[in-house]
């Protein structure tokens, strides 16, 4: 026991001896001061432009050397400070840029927007400079798109005779995009009249920063701007740029630039005139111009040529209205080839083939000019209007009994029609749906239309009949531009007539298959009819062998018969066909006392 206490003195003597020893060795040193800017928490920032008041970063350093009462945040766009910008000072040791701030910052750097760019930042005091941080940063636009081309000095006049040629094109930049971005700008172009704000701008798409349009759709666009047709009137041009973010689009507009327009008129007048030698009705004068009513967007009528020289013309006794051959042929008619340029003073047209009365047809849909066979009776683009609908009970929403109402006169449809309080449309063709013209149709074509009739706002816009139930005389007319309805009227002494005999095919001598006539105006009985070579009488009354009228019946009352009709000389006088056997449009006028086929 005794020796280990003296080895445990010996030894903790030792090491004190020690531990003195080593103390006297210890060299305790500070680091020494510095002037740090400390990494910041984050290194990537997206700037948001909806909140461009908001903190887009803040930068902290710390000063050990005391540098001064004044720091300096430079910013640069390479790790080497070759051509630092200062971007803010601060008497603290932080400095903060807000969103609007930073962003104005970058682009000046020479960041393309919302593409990512890389920036370096340090503080300097004096002579004293801290260590650099840097940051990943997607900026965003901050100018707008700019026009370069037309300017304000730009005049243009549309011409109806070059539809299809170049009247304008517009270019325009984007500054703070670089040819590379990956960002997907959406450019459009707007139109307004004039001083209006672009309240109710026109606007278009396009490709690029490029715009281009021919006369014919600026003519629309111009127009659909508010300008007046044939007037100079001015028009503000601007761009429209949107960038889809999930944060909500970002929209930016050019200054707009303000051009001088004129634009052409591209309603149609309602009545074509011809005048010319050409037209021998008409002649070189005022006095009896050949009227072609507007019927939809064809104008029409019979009209007596010679070999010469005739223009149309869109305003009566207005020579300036005139529309020669190369105007129509500028316009890409089709021309019916009996017609040709005059080559004279005024390039008229010229009637090269054989005198007499034709059916003329300027159709300005199709954009064609064609010459037929004279019309005999009324003229409209279609032979009747069908009506159906629950509406029309006698025929109701199908094709088994679709309600007729003819042509009765030059584009005017009517007849007597039985209405309730429900919903009807009409037809072009017999059977097809997809010739229906609803209410908004004639509404939007300017028609003037009974108040007993009214959108019934339906899926497909129909007629709605509101008026008391009953048998009306309803009239369209086409030339006009009005739907009327008036009391009923007995139009003709029988509703129709009928055709019996061998010589209207599928009928024979009985009354299993007669043919009937329908009254298709004031004392005009009209329809189609298939004749062959042999005899067939006109009768008053179906099943009345009693009611029947031959060929002496008519001729003794004063009638011009066609010549394809003779008086068949058998027992009962009949009707003989000795045309040429087909199907024919047949007419009996009982006014005019006249009996034709067309």
């Amino acid at each position: 026991m005794k020796i280990n206490k003296i080895s445990a003195l010996i030894l903790s003597l030792f090491l004190v001896f020690v531990a003195c020893e080593t103390e006297e060795s210890i060299d305790i040193t500070t680091p020494d001061a510095s002037f740090k800017l400390l990494e910041p928490a984050i290194s990537n920032i997206n700037l948001n432009y909806n909140l461009p008041d908001n903190e887009a970063f803040t930068i902290v350093w710390n000063d050990q050397l005391n540098s001064g009462e004044s720091y300096m945040v430079e910013l640069s766009p390479d790790v080497l400070f070759e051509n630092p910008t200062v971007i803010g000072s601060s008497s603290t040791d932080r400095f903060t840029m807000t969103v609007a701030e930073f962003n104005n910052t970058l682009l000046d750097a020479g960041a393309d927007a919302f593409e990512p760019f890389t920036v370096f930042m340090r503080v300097t005091s004096g002579s004293n400079i801290t260590n650099s941080v840097s940051f990943s940063v997607s900026s965003y636009s901050e100018a707008i798109p700019v026009i370069t081309s037309p300017d304000n000095t730009f005049e243009l006049v549309l011409l109806e005779t070059s539809p299809n040629d170049d009247a304008i094109a517009v270019s325009w930049e984007d500054p703070d995009f670089g040819e590379n971005t990956t960002v997907s700008v959406n450019y459009e172009i707007q139109f307004a009249q004039a001083g209006t704000d672009f309240t109710s701008a026109i606007t278009e798409g396009t490709e690029g920063m490029t715009y281009t349009s021919t006369h014919e759709a600026f003519n629309e666009t111009a127009l659909s701007a508010g300008l007046t047709a044939e007037e100079v009137g001015s028009l503000d041009i601007r761009i429209k740029a949107t960038i889809e973010m999930p944060g909500g689009n970002m929209e930016r507009f050019s200054e707009p630039i303000t051009i001088s327009v004129t634009p052409f008129n591209v309603e149609l007048a309602p009545v074509l005139y011809v005048v010319g030698a050409g037209a021998v009705d008409a002649g070189w004068d005022w006095a009896t111009p050949v009227e072609l009513p507007l019927q939809g967007t064809t104008y029409s009528g019979n009209i007596n040529l010679t070999n010469d020289a005739f223009r149309f013309f869109t305003v009566a006794a207005d020579w300036d209205s005139g529309l020669n051959y190369p105007y129509y042929e500028a316009v890409g008619y089709t021309i019916d080839a009996n017609l040709v340029n005059a080559l004279d003073g005024d390039s008229n047209f010229q009637f090269t083939g054989t005198p007499g009365e034709y059916f003329i047809e300027v159709d300005t849909a199709a954009k064609t000019i064609t010459l037929g066979p004279a019309v005999v009776g009324p003229n409209c683009n279609y032979d009747q209007l069908w009506l159906v609908g629950a509406g029309v009970p006698d025929a109701g929403w199908a094709w088994d009994t679709p309600v007729a109402l003819p042509c009765t006169g030059n584009g005017t449809y009517s007849g007597n029609v039985t209405f309730t309080n429900d919903s009807f449309r009409f037809f072009n063709v017999n059977g097809d749906w997809d010739s229906g013209s609803n209410y908004p149709t004639y509404e939007d074509q300017g028609y003037t239309i009974d108040s007993n009739f009214s959108n019934a706002m339906d899926g497909d816009l129909n007629f709605s009949f509101d008026g008391t139930p009953g048998t009306y005389f309803l009239t369209v007319d086409d030339i006009n531009k009005t739907i009327t309805l008036e009391p009923e009227q007995l139009l003709c002494e029988y509703e129709q007539l009928w055709l019996v005999g061998a010589g209207i095919v599928g009928t024979g001598w009985d009354w299993a298959n007669p043919v009937a006539l329908t009254c298709t105006g004031v004392g005009i009985y009209s329809g189609e009819v298939e004749f062959t070579n042999d005899a067939f009488r006109f009768f008053t009354v179906n099943a009345d062998w009693d009611s029947g009228s031959n060929y002496p019946t008519y001729e003794d009352q004063g009638y011009t018969i066609d010549s394809n009709f003779s008086n068949a000389m058998d027992g009962d006088f009949n009707f003989s066909f000795d045309g040429t056997p087909g199907t024919y449009t047949l007419t009996v006028d009982t006014v005019n006392l006249t009996i034709t086929l067309n």
